[in-house]
């Protein structure tokens, strides 16, 4: 922000502002938000967390997005990790210190209109003074409807009832909804008094972004003659950030908006577009975001139903154990590829995907894997009631009776499973407690008998039919339950599959004996995981 200068447009994690001061070239450093894959929560205003907004019935690709604008990735992150900056040059911070030191000196507020091409980073700016002077800027605030004395101190009431009744701080008020309408004599007259006023409107500043250089000149100048002479030369003009910086603040909107990593590699690359073709950030963040739209939709409709691929795995673990490293911590059961193959990289397997790392991003997104435990406590009672009869038999001798499908209903949907399919899941997996003392035992014979020689197809049987109860208990739209058979529309052969409501989940089960989840078992998860994406993507026609 300045008289004749650059300014704020996005970036990534608010650190280097020392280091953009120091600078004497003018340019602008970019700055950083706090990220790490392994976040599991956003923020809400006020610094108050909330989780990612997903819904697990929903298919991942549907899910995705590529914010171009500020106020959509505040609806997607929220307006703490929206701080998506780019420090302002030191003839910005000087116009800014300037404007905060002049209003507490005069005891009279500033109106400010600022200039800027469409897509610079206006809202972006006038939003963002707080975050880079906490000292001397309260929480912006937006004024909606008609400038007049009343209704825009009705907003400065509304500012300062969101602030301690002592914080001093200059009040941020943005106009944003008036470009190319000036204010009228009328309204200048009205902001003129309102700014004086020892109520509020003597520490604030009124921002008015505009786009038209004659409309912007034109209200600064009747201002001006009203009020007199302004601090620093109005408008104020505004820059976006450095075209060099464009593209990792686009990867780094794409990461934090949907909380999964490596997406540029699904197609659409920001660094891929030359920035010098684009008038501004705004035309370059729009233009990906169209061809990321239309990549991700065109993935989806790849086969003619929409895939989800779950691998379950029935063990004696009670809880996720070690999927919890080997999968996205704010998307629910999410398989994360990195992780994947950091578990595995010397594997055959993982040197194949390694040399396909972007049909690995792919496949994981186009098949929407997520990996889930099956604890003993919920696989028990369902061999107990659907499973062979030489289980059930066994499982009769070891005094274990039926639950019946009611009960079951209920074991399944408190599962990981049931939860995701629901669309109940939380952002975490949760741990399931103890296992009974009759349900892990049975589980431990079952496995000395073993799982092998066909006996494990018997055992997905019995899980499908538990699967098919649920949803019918629910009222669920759902069909189609096969077992070891071709889909209609691939020559996938899962090991049980069903449609529910337009799209088909596939499952791959496995059998294993003891604790199995642990970070001993690590690297075989992952391979196996990674085995099962890589003959999805071949029947799929991909490799």
């Amino acid at each position: 922000m300045r008289s004749c200068g650059r300014a704020l447009g996005t970036g990534r994690q608010p650190a280097a502002r020392a280091e953009a001061a120091g600078r004497c070239d003018g340019a602008c450093a970019v700055v950083l938000i706090p990220y790490s894959t392994t976040r599991q929560v956003n923020f809400e205003p006020g610094g108050h967390m909330k989780s990612h907004k997903e819904n697990s019935k929903n298919h991942i690709l549907r899910e995705l997005v590529f914010p171009a604008r500020y106020e959509q990735l505040i609806d997607e992150v929220g307006p703490e990790f929206a701080r998506l900056l780019v420090a302002p040059p030191n003839s910005t911070l000087n116009i800014i210190e300037t404007i905060t030191e002049s209003i507490k000196a005069r005891g009279e507020g500033l109106f400010c209109p600022i200039l800027a091409l469409s897509g610079t980073g206006k809202t972006t700016l006038a939003h963002s003074l707080r975050t880079f002077f906490p000292a001397h800027f309260s929480e912006t605030v937006d004024h909606t409807g008609e400038v007049s004395y009343d209704s825009l101190n009705a907003t400065i009431k509304y500012a300062k009832g969101r602030i301690a009744a002592d914080d001093e701080r200059v009040i941020p008020i943005n106009i944003d909804h008036r470009e190319g309408n000036p204010a009228t004599g009328v309204e200048i007259a009205n902001i003129k008094r309102l700014l004086r006023d020892s109520g509020g409107g003597n520490r604030t500043l009124l921002l008015w972004p505009e786009t038209t250089e004659e409309i912007a000149k034109e209200m600064a100048d009747g201002y001006v003659r009203v009020a007199g002479r302004s601090p620093v030369d109005l408008p104020v003009l505004i820059d976006g950030p450095t075209r060099d910086s464009w593209p990792g603040i686009a990867k780094n909107t794409l990461e934090v908006s949907n909380d999964v990593e490596s997406l540029e590699l699904l197609g659409v690359n920001p660094n891929d577009y030359a920035a010098s073709e684009f008038h501004s950030i705004g035309d370059y963040l729009r233009q990906i975001s169209d061809d990321f739209t239309r990549r991700r939709i065109r993935i989806l409709q790849e086969t003619r139903r929409p895939i989800h691929l779950i691998v379950a795995i029935a063990s004696e673990s009670s809880d996720a154990g070690v999927l919890s490293q080997l999968t996205n911590s704010s998307r629910f059961g999410l398989a994360d590829a990195s992780a994947l193959l950091d578990a595995t990289k010397t594997s055959e397997v993982g040197r194949w995907w390694m040399e396909r790392r972007g049909l690995l991003t792919q496949m994981n997104l186009q098949l929407d894997v997520r990996l889930f435990g099956i604890p003993p406590s919920l696989s028990i009672p369902i061999l107990r009631q659907y499973g062979p009869e030489d289980v059930t038999r066994n499982l009769i001798d070891l005094g274990i009776e039926q639950s019946g499908p009611y009960s079951i209903n209920r074991k399944f949907s408190r599962s990981d499973f049931g939860k995701y399919i629901d669309g109940t899941a939380n952002p975490t997996f949760e741990n399931r407690g103890t296992p009974s003392r009759v349900s892990l035992p049975a589980f431990s014979l079952l496995a000395d008998v073993g799982f092998t020689a066909g006996r494990d197809k018997l055992l997905n049987k019995s899980v499908l039919k538990a699967v098919e109860g649920y949803l019918n208990s629910q009222g669920r739209d759902c069909s189609n339950f096969k077992a070891e058979k071709s889909l209609e529309f691939t020559p996938l052969i899962p090991d049980i599959s069903f449609d529910l409501e337009g799209d088909t989940y596939c499952v791959e089960l496995t059998w294993r004996r003891g604790e199995f989840l642990t970070s001993t078992n690590r690297a075989s998860i992952a391979a196996y995981v990674l085995k099962k994406m890589q003959n999805y993507a071949r029947e799929l026609g991909h490799a």
